[in-house]
């Protein structure tokens, strides 16, 4: 298989898998309970150590080399607190205060927040299409949050500042630990990620107090949260955007937003209405032609 077409089946196994995860986490916390913040602290803990298990039966002590120099050690360390575990908890937030689908719509605003950093490090103005897709994106986030309506939100408050936040924090997340994964790998990057976000978040969280109702579908359930939703999800998607770069890998990560919404009708029961349908279109829309008719970057 060609490089490019292995990093294409990364991103989009890596997005799919996400969406597939904020099914299971909208299920957990309607009908069993649980909590963002808690639920994204214990698959931070328990998907770092197993990816760093995985790690270390490949590299050994190689998976401690991150740590040997002050300059990639903080690296990891920004990564980590403001990458992965920033991004995971604001994203699982907006899954709580609205549904999985329109969660990762707003997320997937991500790649149009990469081409407004590259505009700004290349120093130079939009070309036509980029200006016609963020238009199409601030049109999509628009009819999203208002129904077409400027004067109130159709969606909370807080579903629509984390899932721009979640935007933010996966636009940096795909653009910052890129020498990390070069030189290390995405399995200790991503490992040692997770780890210490979830560390960081424990006197925040205070995982010791455990919400919810606890049966057999609940384990099962977050087992695929932190599988299939992390260790799979995050380690393929990572692994993407080191052969794509940021903005192709982040565009082909577009079936995230797609699985998301089409599951929320299917298994959730979510109803969305046509300027939701339409606001999703233009979003959707406007980033995969940034992706097929943009330059390379």
């Amino acid at each position: 298989m060609k490089k490019s077409a292995k990093g294409m089946c990364f991103s989009i196994i890596g997005g799919a898998c996400w969406g597939l995860s904020g099914i299971m986490g909208k299920y957990l916390f309607d009908a069993k309970g649980l909590n963002a913040m808690w639920l994204v602290n214990i698959r931070l803990l328990l998907g770092g150590c197993f990816m760093l298990l995985l790690a270390f039966c490949l590299r050994k002590q190689r998976i401690f080399d991150v740590w040997k120099r002050k300059e990639t050690a903080g690296k990891q360390l920004i990564f980590s607190i403001f990458g992965m575990g920033a991004c995971q908890l604001s994203y699982f937030l907006a899954v709580q205060y609205s549904n999985p689908g329109t969660a990762t719509v707003l997320q997937y605003i991500a790649p149009v927040l990469i081409l407004l950093f590259n505009l700004a490090v290349e120093k130079r103005l939009p070309q036509i299409l980029e200006i016609v897709v963020l238009t199409a994106v601030v049109i999509g986030v628009f009819l999203l949050s208002t129904h077409g309506n400027i004067h109130g939100l159709v969606m909370t408050r807080q579903a629509l500042f984390w899932g721009l936040i979640a935007a933010l924090t996966c636009a940096f997340y795909s653009i910052q630990p890129k020498s990390l994964l070069e030189t290390f790998g995405s399995l200790e990057t991503v490992g040692w990620g997770m780890l210490l976000g979830g560390i960081f978040l424990i006197p925040f969280v205070k995982i010791w107090e455990v919400p919810g109702i606890w049966d057999i579908q609940t384990f099962a359930l977050m087992a695929g949260v932190i599988s299939i939703g992390t260790v799979i999800a995050f380690g393929c998607y990572l692994q993407g955007i080191l052969i794509l770069g940021s903005v192709k890998g982040s565009i082909f990560g577009c079936v995230e937003p797609l699985v998301a919404t089409i599951f929320s009708v299917l298994l959730l029961g979510q109803a969305f209405e046509g300027m939701d349908v339409l606001g999703i279109v233009c979003i959707i829309a406007g980033v995969t032609a940034l992706a097929v008719f943009g330059e390379k970057k």
